[in-house]
C-alpha cells in the first residue's frame, strides 16, 4: 500500500495483522476466564449456592446428649439412691484417676469465680443454645477430654457413647487443659522440691510398706557393649553410643524380713 495514497488503505489487512499479533494473549485470557468460572462454580457448589451442579448441604445429626449424660451418670457416678453400674476399679482404669479426683476437678472448674471469668471456664457452665436447649453437660465435656488423654484417641472416638461431635470434643480438650493449667499449675505442675520428694517417699512407705522411688526402672536402657554386630540394627539407637537392652523388672517381697532382703529379679530384656 502506498502511504501517500489513502484510497489504497485496506482495513481488512490491518485487522488481520493485529489479530495475529494478539491471538496468544486472547487465548490465554479465555483460558484464565474459563478456569475462573470453573472455580466459582466449585465454590458455589461447596457452599450450596446456585450452581448448575449438585448441591452439597450440611448434614445435621441430632444427638441425644441428655440421655447420654444420664447413661454416663448411671454407669460411673453414684447418688443417694443407686450405686453405679461399674465399680471403682473400672472407673480408675478407664479414667486413669479415681472418681473422687474426677469430682474434685469438676467442682473446681465449676466453682472458679475469678472475674472476669475466662472463656474456657465459662465453657463448662450450663447455658442455653440458640434453640433454647440446654448445652452439653459439664460431666460429659470433662469425660470427653479425659478419655481422649487416657486412651490417646481421636476426638470423635466416643461420639456414639457420649453423643458429642468431633469439633466439640476437640474444644472440650482444649478448654479442659487450660483450666487445669490455671487451677493446679502453682501447686502440682512444677518440679518437686526436696521436701516434696521426702513426703512422697514417706507416703509410699506408709501405704505400701516398701521404700518408694520416683520414676520407673522398667524402661531403663542398659548399655550392651558386647552386642553382636548382626543385632546392632535391632538394639542400637542414634542417641546411644552402644546398643541397649530395656530390662523388665519384678519386685518380690519376702514376708517377715527386713528391707535389705528385698529381691530384685531381672527377667531379661527386649
Amino acid at each position: 500500500m502506498d502511504q501517500n495514497n489513502l484510497n489504497d488503505f485496506d482495513s481488512t489487512d490491518t485487522y488481520d495483522h493485529y489479530d495475529a499479533i494478539f491471538q496468544p494473549d486472547y487465548d490465554r485470557y479465555i483460558r484464565d476466564y474459563e478456569s475462573y468460572q470453573h472455580y466459582v462454580g466449585l465454590c458455589e457448589q461447596e457452599a450450596g449456592g446456585s450452581s448448575d451442579g449438585p448441591k452439597r448441604r450440611r448434614t445435621y445429626i441430632y444427638r441425644e446428649r441428655e440421655e447420654a449424660e444420664q447413661r454416663l451418670i448411671d454407669d460411673y457416678f453414684s447418688d443417694d439412691e443407686y450405686e453405679p453400674k461399674y465399680p471403682e476399679e473400672k472407673f480408675r482404669r478407664r479414667y486413669r484417676m479415681s472418681s473422687r479426683l474426677f469430682n474434685k476437678i469438676l467442682n473446681d472448674i465449676l466453682s472458679y469465680d475469678v472475674q472476669p471469668l475466662p472463656e474456657y471456664f465459662s465453657y463448662f457452665r450450663s447455658r442455653l443454645d440458640a434453640t433454647g436447649r440446654n448445652s452439653i453437660g459439664s460431666i460429659l465435656k470433662c469425660t470427653s477430654a479425659i478419655r481422649q488423654m487416657a486412651y490417646g484417641t481421636s476426638p470423635d472416638a466416643f461420639d456414639e457413647y457420649l453423643q458429642i461431635a468431633e469439633r466439640t470434643s476437640r474444644e472440650c480438650l482444649d478448654h479442659f487443659t487450660k483450666c487445669i493449667h490455671v487451677l493446679y499449675y502453682d501447686k502440682f505442675l512444677r518440679r518437686p522440691t526436696a521436701t516434696d520428694i521426702q513426703k512422697t517417699y514417706e507416703l509410699h512407705e506408709e501405704k505400701h510398706g516398701l521404700p518408694g522411688m520416683l520414676g520407673s526402672i522398667d524402661c531403663m536402657h542398659w548399655d550392651w557393649k558386647n552386642c553382636p554386630k548382626s543385632l546392632h540394627g535391632q538394639f542400637k539407637r542414634s542417641t546411644n553410643k552402644y546398643p541397649t537392652l530395656m530390662l523388665e523388672v519384678e519386685v518380690v517381697a519376702i514376708k517377715n524380713c527386713g528391707y535389705g532382703s528385698i529381691f530384685w529379679g531381672f527377667l531379661g530384656g527386649e
